[in-house]
């Protein structure tokens, strides 16, 4: 669909500057106001320091950078509730300076769409700026925070239903629409007080075009000396509920079994190093760390794996969306994944990939072995996948989805301006 001179804001309340690794919130972002961009002509990325184009936002969330740290360092001497109380009242401060920001940019004088901001504790810009120009806001949720800082056994004692009351359900129910990105998330908003009629789930997407089967990974194979291997991948950022262990262990059971296995590991986080010392520890040679990659690389990466996986510990609940599914999906990779959330309602077993029960290297492992010896289900499975990442799992079809929805609630859509 050609351009027809209207346009969309996307708000990112994080801040931009000091941000090192992958961080999925701006390719988010940025999948979002490149879709906008393909069906209007404009679309900005409104941050706190100040305005960024979709491909700015990407090169900024992967720009390559130093090693991480092993940890906090310094801050690991004082104790989580006061780091986590103080991080909450530079927040509300940072809300009050980036709402102040947000009244003015080279969105005036458009005819907006809709404004989209993600939702991040007691920031209202969006708010302001879609009110200012009498438009729908679209409030995107990845979970509400303070229910999975709970899921992760962070608490906040005392003041914890406070933060939920005073920066978060008002946000809810202010929207005109809280486009949530998995089924679990949706559930926990409409516990918020957020009528069914506006609450929409709308997953990580994909550019299926960047992704697809058609990217080699044949230098990338050349590069990292895994030429003849049976590459197994994964991409992201290393962090504890991710559980990459579960692959290592899964690699280690596979020493004899699959004896050509070379597992890489695109990434960066603060579990790199501990990912590591347990590589060694598990006396695991063909491991590849890359470290951070341009994410307009990341497609050559996943193009280099046999099998791609997804992860999950199995302790904590699965209410992600995983971008790097869609992005494996894409590019036509066979996948091995938890059989939770969304793959567990979207991914039919032995169709789509191979589910497996969370936190389990020996089923992990079999699945691998059993796609090793199996080229024939390797190119079925991944096939599928991309048919079903082009049906429902791109960034047009989740704006799509949004105008949908707004679509159904003009006539009744009264602006709720109370946050």
């Amino acid at each position: 669909m050609p351009p027809d001179g209207r346009a969309a804001v996307f708000v990112m309340p994080s801040q931009s500057a000091g941000q090192i690794g992958p961080v999925a919130v701006w390719i988010t972002a940025a999948g979002w106001a490149s879709a906008a961009g393909r069906l209007w002509g404009s679309s900005w990325i409104l941050t706190p320091e100040g305005v960024l184009t979709p491909d700015e936002a990407v090169a900024m969330a992967t720009r390559p950078s130093a090693r991480l740290p092993d940890g906090p360092g310094w801050r690991r001497l004082v104790p989580q509730v006061v780091r986590l109380g103080a991080k909450d009242v530079r927040q509300v401060a940072r809300a009050r300076r980036f709402r102040d920001l947000a009244a003015r940019g080279p969105w005036d004088g458009s005819d907006l769409a809709f404004v989209w901001q993600r939702h991040d504790l007691f920031h209202t810009a969006g708010f302001r700026l879609a009110r200012e120009h009498g438009k729908p806001l679209v409030l995107f949720v990845d979970a509400p925070l303070v229910w999975e800082a709970r899921k992760w056994g962070v608490r906040r004692p005392g003041w914890g239903r406070l933060v939920e009351l005073a920066g978060e359900t008002p946000q809810f129910r202010s929207a005109d629409l809280v486009a949530c990105v998995s089924d679990e998330v949706a559930e926990e908003v409409g516990r918020r007080g957020v009528p069914a009629d506006r609450i929409v789930v709308t997953p990580c997407g994909v550019d299926a075009d960047a992704f697809s089967p058609n990217v080699s990974g044949e230098a990338v194979r050349g590069r990292l000396g895994l030429e003849g291997r049976f590459v197994v991948g994964w991409v992201g950022s290393f962090r504890r509920f991710h559980g990459v262990d579960i692959a290592l262990r899964a690699a280690a059971l596979l020493r004899e079994r699959v004896p050509d296995l070379a597992l890489l590991l695109v990434g960066d986080g603060f579990e790199r190093s501990a990912m590591e010392r347990l590589a060694g520890e598990l006396a695991l040679r063909n491991v590849v760390f890359t470290g951070t990659v341009a994410y307009p690389e990341v497609a050559e990466y996943i193009a280099a794996m046999d099998v791609a996986l997804v992860l999950d510990r199995g302790d904590q609940g699965f209410h992600y969306s995983p971008l790097k599914l869609k992005e494996y999906m894409a590019c036509g990779r066979s996948v091995v994944g938890p059989r939770v959330g969304e793959l567990a309602r979207h991914l039919i077993d032995g169709r789509d990939g191979l589910l497996v029960r969370p936190g389990d290297p020996a089923g992990l492992a079999d699945a691998v072995e059993r796609l090793s010896a199996d080229p024939s289900l390797r190119l079925s499975l991944g096939a599928t996948a991309r048919e079903k990442a082009l049906l429902g799992w791109t960034w047009d079809r989740q704006l799509a989805t949004v105008l949908e929805r707004l679509g159904s609630l003009d006539p009744a859509l009264e602006h709720r301006w109370t946050a």
